[in-house]
């Protein structure tokens, strides 16, 4: 493990080569606003999700007549990435890492793939990039998401100060989970129109929500005692997650944007019909990413 720092006058962030992982984002006046990883309540900090997003049934695919197992959120966030020297530099505020296969995720997931994980500073924002290409001679299957935690509060005040607004204020579906099994009931799922979700710990009481989120939206974190602000905004990630333990008073919210999904409750198994599966061809690249924007 190796930690590299990219800073400018506002803001001061710090990736972990584990997991090309996010460990801190601090503003001049040496506020911390990404959640520290206690493990009273969740050891993690920003574990970037891959290749699959939340649980499988079971916790196991099949692909191609074979079974594999892989617990939720994948192997990324668990193996080391190297830093890629000479393509971005820190100097220019920006970090590259990339994960290619290796002999244990091949018994796990039978593809060979590269993932890119990119950081850019820009003023009060950081921009998130992944770029995941197929090296295989086959079809790969595959979900990556973003799952980095918030402190609320901050510093002085209470969960309960603080709010989540999903911009634009619209219509937009929610698919509740299958507490017990970590699965989406999809035929279960209605439209909603709240936008505005004041932070509760029955909030969480049965697990994350989880939104379908077509466009681009914004996800803003606010508290009712000061105007600081965190925004994260993307455009092409079709779903979002938004956790916090239950019923553990864990100081923090995670704002999860994902391009894929956890297994619906009904599913057979096979990866290549998994609702909100991916799929490249061979040498075909797929991007997505997200902005974090402190305020």
């Amino acid at each position: 493990m190796s930690q590299k720092t990219l800073k400018n006058q506002k803001l001061t962030v710090i990736v972990d080569s584990l997991g090309a992982e996010l460990q801190s984002i601090k503003t001049a006046d040496g506020t911390e606003y990404l959640w520290q990883g206690d493990k009273e309540f969740w050891s993690r900090r920003a574990p970037i999700l891959f290749p699959i997003v939340g649980k499988l049934k079971k916790g196991s695919y099949i692909y191609d007549d074979q079974k594999y197992n892989m617990s939720g959120h994948g192997f990324a966030r668990d193996n080391e990435f190297k830093v890629k020297q000479g393509l971005l530099s820190e100097l220019e505020h920006e970090l590259e890492y990339e994960l290619r296969e290796n002999e244990e995720t091949l018994n796990n997931y039978p593809f060979k793939f590269s993932l890119k994980v990119q950081y850019k500073l820009k003023e009060n924002t950081i921009e998130v990039r992944y770029i995941v290409k197929n090296l295989d001679e086959k079809v790969m299957f595959f979900g990556i998401g973003a799952h980095p935690a918030f402190n609320a509060p901050n510093e002085e005040g209470n969960f309960e100060d603080y709010k989540i607004s999903i911009l634009p204020d619209k219509g937009r579906k929610t698919i509740p989970l299958n507490t017990a099994e970590g699965t989406l009931f999809l035929d279960r799922a209605v439209v909603t129109d709240e936008s505005e979700f004041p932070l509760t710990r029955e909030l969480f009481s049965e697990d994350a929500l989880v939104f379908e989120t077509p466009g681009k939206t914004d996800v803003i974190i606010s508290n009712n005692k000061d105007d600081r602000t965190v925004k994260i905004s993307y455009e092409n990630m079709p779903f979002l997650g938004i956790w916090s333990p239950y019923p553990a008073e864990a100081p923090f919210v995670c704002i999860e944007p994902w391009c894929g999904i956890a297994d619906d409750d009904q599913t057979d198994g096979n990866i290549a019909t998994k609702f909100g599966i991916n799929e490249l061809l061979p040498d075909e690249k797929f991007e997505c990413g997200y902005t974090i924007e402190i305020n």
